[in-house]
C-alpha cells in the first residue's frame, strides 16, 4: 500500500461515523462506577463494545446491554432506543450517547427511568453550555452530578478501534452528567481523576 492510499484508509477511519458511534476507554465508566452510588440493574441502549457493561460486571454490578447494531457478544439485544415500546427490567441508564442525538436520548431516558434511578451519560462538557438556547430544559431537569474527567479521553470512532489503532492522548473535555429521577437541588461538581482507573483496567487487562 503506497502512503496515499494509507492516508485514505487513516482518513476514512477518522471520519465522523453515521452512527455516531465513539468509544470510551474503559477507565471512565470505571471511575464513574467507583464514586457513585447505582443500585439495581443497568441498562446501556447504546453499549456498542460493551465497555460500560463489562465494566460494571466487573464490579459485580447487574448490568445489560444493547444497541441499534450489535457489534459484540455484550450486546444482549438489538433495538433503537427511541422506537421501543417495551423494556428490559431496570433501574438505571448509563451510556455514552450518540452525540447528534445525544438531547434526545437523555431526555427519553429521563422518561422512562423508573422511580428513584439514575440516568448517567459522557458527553463533551461543552454541551453544558447551550442551556439557554437550544438546551432550555437542562437548568429545571433533575441533574444531581457533574464529574469533569480527568486526563482527557480519547473517543474516536469505532471503527479506529475496530482496525487496531491505538488512540492518542485525547483534546476535547468530557464529563459524566448524572441525573436521577426524584431529585430536586443543586448539580454538585465532583473531579473525576481516571488515573487509578486505568490502572486497574490494565491488571485486568480490559
Amino acid at each position: 500500500m503506497d502512503i496515499n492510499d494509507k492516508r485514505r484508509k487513516q482518513a476514512h477511519l477518522w471520519a465522523r461515523d453515521t452512527l455516531d458511534w465513539y468509544v470510551e476507554p474503559h477507565e471512565c465508566s470505571r471511575a464513574l462506577f467507583r464514586v457513585e452510588e447505582f443500585q439495581g440493574t443497568i441498562w446501556d441502549p447504546a453499549c456498542g463494545f460493551g465497555r460500560i457493561v463489562q465494566q460494571a460486571r466487573s464490579l459485580d454490578k447487574i448490568a445489560i446491554g444493547s444497541d441499534i447494531v450489535k457489534r459484540g457478544d455484550i450486546c444482549d439485544f438489538t433495538a433503537d432506543f427511541f422506537s421501543m415500546e417495551s423494556f428490559p427490567d431496570f433501574e438505571n441508564i448509563i451510556t455514552n450517547p450518540p452525540f447528534g442525538r445525544a438531547e434526545e436520548f437523555v431526555r427519553r431516558a429521563l422518561e422512562i427511568i423508573p422511580p428513584h434511578g439514575k440516568v448517567a451519560a459522557i458527553l463533551p462538557i461543552v454541551w453544558l453550555a447551550g442551556f439557554s438556547t437550544k438546551r432550555h430544559w437542562l437548568p429545571k431537569s433533575p441533574l444531581c452530578k457533574v464529574y469533569p474527567i480527568s486526563p482527557r479521553p480519547s473517543m474516536p470512532p469505532g471503527l479506529v478501534i475496530e482496525a487496531g489503532i491505538k488512540p492518542g492522548n485525547g483534546t476535547k473535555d468530557y464529563c459524566w452528567l448524572v441525573w436521577k429521577r426524584d431529585y430536586i437541588g443543586k448539580a454538585e461538581v465532583i473531579f473525576l481523576n481516571t488515573k487509578h482507573a486505568r490502572e486497574e483496567v490494565d491488571f485486568l487487562g480490559f
